[in-house]
Order: structure tokens, then C-alpha cells, then sequence
């Protein structure tokens, strides 16, 4: 099965209120305060409703933690999709996440503090206004050995 590479730079990404990953950010229903992430907040916005206690927002295509690309109207696939706890957990063992050892011979992508980094260079990229150069850097630059 064929992974597609991050394609959900430029306007894709959340900025953080405060430096965690991925970031977090307060909203207020009912009188009370809730903390939302993000991509489940663009996911809200493009169902047009608030997700229920049972509903997950999913990293489908680009496994990018800021990614917050849940409209299918632009640039093809949507990257955040609605789905269920059972497949969150299913995409992060075959994603060799979670506890448990995964099979050694198989390579499941950056570690977490690899895609954490990754996260914190394209924050630091975008943080002045946006740079196209600094974030394509930011994507591209990677400790992954290469085959040549």
C-alpha cells in the first residue's frame, strides 16, 4: 500500500496559540469552556456541526498533526476525515503507533519525535506571516535515510 507524501502545506496548517503539539486552543459552548484541536474544529466547520463525543477526526491522507485540510472542494482529497474510534486505533497500529512492538522489518514512517520536530519547524516557519520556502524546509528536511 502506497503512502502519499504531506501535501497539505500552505493555508493547511494551524498556527499555535501556545508551542505544543499539536496545538490547542479554547471555545466556549454553553457557558462552559471546551479545548478543541484543531483539525477537529475544521471538521466541524465543513460538516457544519459539532462533532458528538463518538465522532473522530482522522489524519487520512498526510498523518501531519497541524494539518487542518478537512474541505473536499479544494485541491482534491480532503486530509481530515470523520470516522470512529475503532479506525483511529486500527490507522495508528498499522502506523506502528500506540505500545506494542510493531514488525521490526517493516518501516512505519517518522517516530513521534521526528513528526513532533517536523511540527515545530513548519510552526517556526510560518510564525511571521507565511513563507513558502521556509515551510517547503520545513516538509523536506528529514533524518529518514534514503535508498541512495
Amino acid at each position: 500500500m502506497r503512502r502519499e507524501r504531506s501535501r497539505c502545506g500552505g493555508e493547511w496548517n494551524s498556527t499555535p496559540f501556545e508551542y505544543r503539539t499539536p496545538p490547542v486552543f479554547w471555545v466556549s459552548r454553553g457557558g462552559r469552556q471546551k479545548v478543541v484541536r484543531p483539525h477537529r474544529y475544521a471538521l466541524a466547520i465543513e460538516l457544519g456541526r459539532p462533532l458528538t463525543d463518538d465522532e473522530v477526526a482522522l489524519h487520512e491522507v498526510c498523518d501531519n498533526p497541524i494539518c487542518v485540510r478537512a474541505s473536499s472542494e479544494a485541491l482534491g482529497r480532503p486530509h481530515v476525515v470523520l470516522g470512529t474510534q475503532a479506525q483511529n486505533l486500527a490507522g495508528m497500529g498499522a502506523k506502528g503507533r500506540g505500545g506494542g512492538r510493531g514488525q521490526t522489518w517493516h518501516w512505519y514512517g517518522p517516530d513521534r519525535a521526528a513528526r513532533a520536530a517536523r511540527s515545530r519547524a513548519l510552526r517556526e516557519a510560518v510564525r511571521g506571516g507565511w513563507d513558502d520556502e521556509a515551510v517547503q524546509a520545513a516538509f523536506l528536511h528529514t533524518d529518514t535515510p534514503t535508498l541512495f
